[in-house]
């Protein structure tokens, strides 16, 4: 809250009266029932277009998936259907059927209890080929950051981008035209992929700020080495580790604020910053959780935080145009090199 403000800020406050008095009464249950119905139509929708897909003996018999449970019990007669075949009414109304049931093979979490945590059906997470929930790859992929891209050139924007996973939030006032546009958009991009169409066709604005990078490339071809590089690089394993392994604190944040506000800090390359206090929080999103706070050790050049900023800042030289989101760090315009704010040596931590 140290740059939080007690002044108004009157659009918002207008904004949530108007989204009150939308929800009062049994018009906001409809909405709210609306948007579930819409996101189980939608999920089920893709999985079907995927099982299609497979049955009719593809070539590359791939599509999209969405990261939710395989099957679901009815609690009517206790049988067991694939997702995919379960009542859209079920699915809308029982929560049990969202349930992270533990050591379950599609979610990938260990150690859970029952009931601890649910999925939220409106926030559908689309997956890609690459990656199964465990974390073990396969000899080929598509990343995710490849089909958001394309997909923002089709004006449809995503809530949040992962390695091999997109969110997309079902809002109220999404439709069956509405998400249509997005499977549309998925079964265009797996038949240009198929086809090994030229990046210049798929992303040609990608192509033009970067032709020495990306002309002469193909769609399937910068999937599969976008996907070797992410292999090669453990980036999974390093962001896994980077959110395990707790930095050590060292000065309390309060007293880096200070030194950033007096001149007491200065900016590093991640080569030269291990063994360091960092000055500044570092935040990568997502999953848009701190990976290091104002007051911590940035630890070895091969510890779990300078390893994964180190792996972030590869990805971005390898492939320009698909930078990573990490604030808290500069990039050197001229070199590419990710800088982190970090306490002078000698300084007096008061």
């Amino acid at each position: 809250m140290m740059h939080g403000t007690t002044s108004a800020l009157y659009p918002v406050i207008a904004s949530l009266d108007v989204a009150a008095a939308m929800m009062d009464g049994p018009q906001g249950e409809w909405l709210v029932n609306e948007a579930v119905t819409e996101a189980v139509r939608f999920r089920q929708a893709l999985v079907r277009t995927g099982r299609r897909i497979a049955e009719a003996g593809d070539r590359l018999p791939w599509f999209f998936g969405v990261w939710q449970p395989d099957t679901v019990t009815d609690p009517a007669d206790g049988t067991t259907v694939a997702f995919a075949d379960a009542s859209p009414a079920l699915l809308a109304s029982d929560p049990r059927c969202w349930e992270l049931v533990p050591e379950a093979d599609w979610h990938g979490f260990e150690g859970l209890s029952e009931g601890q945590c649910l999925l939220d059906p409106i926030k559908v997470t689309l997956t890609c080929p690459g990656v199964n929930a465990r974390g073990e790859a396969d000899s080929w992929g598509i990343p995710a950051r490849i089909l958001t891209a394309y997909l923002a050139g089709r004006g449809i924007v995503v809530e949040k981008t992962d390695t091999y996973t997109t969110l997309v939030l079902f809002s109220m006032g999404i439709t069956k035209g509405k998400w249509g546009t997005l499977m549309d958009a998925l079964m265009d991009f797996k038949a240009l992929h198929d086809a090994d169409t030229p990046l210049r066709q798929v992303l040609p604005d990608l192509v033009e700020r970067y032709p020495q990078r990306y002309s002469g490339t193909t769609l399937r071809g910068l999937c599969q080495d976008m996907h070797e590089h992410l292999t090669r690089a453990e980036l999974i394993d390093a962001l896994d580790n980077a959110f395990q392994q707790l930095p050590e604190p060292v000065v309390p944040p309060q007293a880096c604020y200070r030194q950033l506000i007096r001149g007491g800090t200065e900016r590093l390359p991640l080569a030269q910053a291990a063994g360091r206090v960092a000055a500044a929080m570092v935040t990568v999103t997502p999953p848009g959780i701190p990976v290091l706070m104002p007051g911590e050790a940035l630890g070895a050049l091969n510890g779990p935080v300078l390893r994964y900023l180190c792996a972030l800042e590869a990805f971005d030289r390898a492939f320009p145009g698909f930078h990573s989101e990490a604030h808290g760090v500069t990039i050197d315009a001229d070199t590419g090199d990710y800088l982190i704010e970090c306490v002078r040596l000698g300084v007096q931590m008061t």
